[in-house]
């Protein structure tokens, strides 16, 4: 992927995980959407309700195969949309053509390939390419895969939000270095040695030593012997006037906003007062979290479930109470409203 974008970060590492604020941000984003539990619901001319009766309801709700839960599933699945663009799901059926579970692919080793011939019908014209490490080369048609897509320009494939914000968490991660290195050396500023008379290579080398082992973490607030013919002068880089802390917070709200994070959900209470994280929470889920599950749904609602009769309609829905519920004098007054008005009932508000 470096080769591919001419990418060389030489001393930093490569893991976008090693990026504090890209990594909090990514649990955040994985952990909001992990935790709403999947609904599928059947509306009917009686109303809606819980389609218990389909296999399908267990898979999402609770097992999507015998190897993971429903939690860790979907974490993972966002995850991958996340960190590469596109999260692939295939679809495990039984002997009646009903859905008994759902896997989950590694995106980094699937190819999409689009036939753009007149050959082949139009509906299947879209291939997945998976390069499983036992089973070789797998093809999958665009019927047998659900694909979920982040930031996707044509449709048809998503692209990876590290692609457009390297540079910024390149910038964190040489200020986390630069902080590293100078607890490292004991907080203390690069010292210039002047000597007089003649200074080779190799002397250079066994001063650059000699001082480097007197000073550190190690023997910090020690006293250092100077011999008398060096002079020792200590260069002052204070980072309080490079601006260092307000360009890293800068960093960090480049990162959160790429995200859709808020600020609070960082710690950053600058701009947050008790009273406005309940709507900033609020916020996020209209303003980030969303356009998500309306993407999730959309193409579940299309790949997973039969197509539609005239009797009733299944379509899947993400429980978003855990998100938007207020308090409970609140929901109280809400529920009482509801049912003096009629729009609600008694089993449905115990069941809430």
């Amino acid at each position: 992927l470096q080769e591919f974008f001419g990418i060389s970060i030489g001393d930093i590492s490569s893991s976008k995980l090693n990026s504090v604020s890209y990594y909090s941000c990514m649990q955040i984003r994985c952990n909001a959407i992990a935790k709403l539990p999947i609904k599928l619901l059947r509306e009917s001319d009686k109303g809606i309700e819980k389609a218990t009766d389909n296999t399908l309801y267990n898979v999402l709700k609770k097992r999507p195969n015998s190897f993971t839960n429903a939690h860790d599933f979907i974490w993972a699945t966002e995850f991958q949309r996340l960190e590469y663009g596109n999260a692939f799901w295939v679809m495990d059926y039984d002997r009646r053509g009903n859905i008994v579970a759902l896997y989950l692919l590694d995106s980094s080793k699937v190819n999409i390939i689009v036939d753009n011939t007149e050959i082949l019908d139009s509906k299947n014209s879209v291939y997945y390419i998976y390069n499983d490490p036992i089973k070789g080369q797998l093809i999958y048609t665009n019927d047998n895969i659900v694909h979920f897509k982040n930031f996707s320009m044509n449709g048809l494939k998503g692209t990876s939000i590290k692609k457009y914000i390297y540079e910024i968490i390149e910038n964190e991660q040489y200020s986390n270095k630069l902080l590293r290195d100078k607890y490292k050396n004991g907080l203390q500023d690069p010292i210039v040695v002047q000597y007089i008379g003649d200074l080779n290579e190799a002397k250079q080398q066994k001063i650059k030593k000699k001082f480097s082992d007197m000073g550190g973490a190690k023997n910090a607030g020690k006293v250092v012997p100077i011999p008398s013919d060096f002079k020792v002068e200590q260069l002052e880089t204070k980072l309080v006037n490079s601006q260092f802390f307000q360009l890293q917070g800068l960093t960090t709200r480049h990162i959160a906003n790429a995200f859709g994070v808020k600020g609070f959900q960082l710690n950053d209470m600058e701009k947050s007062t008790y009273n406005n994280i309940e709507q900033q929470n609020k916020a996020f889920y209209s303003d980030t979290l969303q356009n998500v599950l309306t993407t999730y749904e959309q193409e579940m609602d299309y790949k997973l479930l039969p197509k539609n009769t005239g009797k009733y309609e299944l379509y899947t829905k993400f429980n978003v109470d855990s998100i938007l519920r207020s308090d409970l004098n609140t929901r109280t007054s809400s529920y009482v409203s509801g049912i003096q008005n009629g729009y609600l009932t008694i089993k449905e508000v115990r069941e809430k």
